[in-house]
């Protein structure tokens, strides 16, 4: 395979296809499908949020105050509870593209 030439496909730069987007798109086009993203997210935050600071104050009572094993069982207990309170919208979720993921792809 002596002199086999290899052809390789040089994607284009990030700054590139933002630039490509805001001409022929306009701004508006950066923000498209951020309120749905957001409506997806807000729900996980807040039950993370709020697993996280019911256990760190329970937590209190029982280990020093603010101590690294209130820390970290209370970042245990939310990663528990969010994973089994969240595991079918993050399936739906991660089928999800980033608009400008698919304007790189279309700039034929």
């Amino acid at each position: 395979m002596a002199g086999a030439s290899v052809n390789r496909v040089v994607s284009p730069g990030p700054l590139y296809c933002l630039k490509v987007i805001l001409e022929k798109e306009g701004s508006r086009s950066l923000f498209r499908g951020l309120g749905p993203n957001l409506v997806g997210v807000t729900p996980s935050r807040a039950i993370y949020f709020a697993a996280y600071s019911n256990a760190k104050e329970k937590l209190n009572g029982t280990f020093d105050p603010d101590s690294t094993q209130v820390h970290m069982i209370s970042a245990q207990w939310q990663a528990f509870t969010v994973h089994f309170s969240q595991e079918k919208s993050e399936i739906v979720s991660s089928h999800d593209v980033h608009p400008l993921v698919t304007s790189c792809r279309n700039m034929d």
